[in-house]
């Protein structure tokens, strides 16, 4: 969900004998420069695209050291990776699946009854269970985008070209100026209306490539929760993956 701006910059610094990574992103939106932290992001320097190129952010992190130390203190940390077994808990379209493991079907494959995330595997079985689980899960997000891609372009009027569903570590979405969209998959764990505002975001990077006002006027025409949803991804979109990650 950063296309259209210039690419972030990861840098990192000593506060106080602590190593902090941070990201620098320049905005046109933005009027000052600003710090924010959260699970999924972690600390980012947004920067006035007005701003002369060699400002330093170094300065105003330093200015506000004990404040961006104190609010990485208290930052949720996602629960730690484990592998999964019959009974663990797995997060599929913003629900919560009990999942149920079935040893002896000739075929190894995944499916929703209830509240229960079935899987059957063949007795021989000696591979990842977890990765069984994601891939069916990745399946199940190429073909709801790509649904919701088909359906919101017309709404949009917008035509891309080219959709992928990839194992993104730091964004939910991207737009290449070519109209080929990338999405990733982990927004199949969410509830639908962040989905869908994840896709309306990148669409709308085929009429506005940039964060203008006129590109977040077209997003809210057709999400206007959107807002809701960015809050939502900065406070839970780290935490949702749990066991799968």
């Amino acid at each position: 969900m950063r296309a259209g701006r210039i690419p972030p910059a990861i840098e990192t610094i000593d506060l106080d004998g602590t190593t902090v990574s941070y990201t620098v992103r320049r905005s046109a939106r933005a009027k000052y420069m600003r710090i924010t932290i959260s699970p999924h992001n972690g600390v980012v320097v947004t920067l006035p695209t007005r701003l002369r190129r060699y400002v330093n952010p170094d300065k105003l992190l330093k200015e506000k050291k004990e404040w961006v130390l104190s609010h990485l203190e208290k930052l949720p940390l996602p629960p730690a990776p484990s592998p999964i077994r019959d009974g663990s808990t797995v997060h599929y379209m913003g629900r919560e699946f009990r999942l149920r493991v079935k040893s002896g079907g000739l075929l190894q494959g995944c499916e929703i009854t209830g509240n229960e995330l079935r899987v059957t595997i063949p007795p021989d079985f000696e591979g990842d269970l977890k990765e069984v689980v994601r891939e069916w899960i990745r399946e199940r997000a190429a073909e709801k985008i790509g649904r919701e891609v088909e359906k919101l372009a017309e709404q949009i009027k917008v035509r891309y070209n080219r959709v992928s569903i990839r194992d993104q570590k730091t964004k939910w979405g991207s737009c290449s100026k070519r109209g080929n969209l990338s999405f990733n998959w982990r927004l199949i764990l969410f509830p639908p209306r962040i989905l869908r505002y994840v896709v309306i975001h990148e669409l709308c990077h085929l009429k506005h490539f940039n964060h203008s006002s006129r590109f977040w006027d077209l997003v809210e025409e057709h999400d206007p929760r959107y807002r809701d949803s960015i809050t939502w991804l900065k406070q839970n979109g780290a935490l949702v993956e749990g066991d799968l990650r």
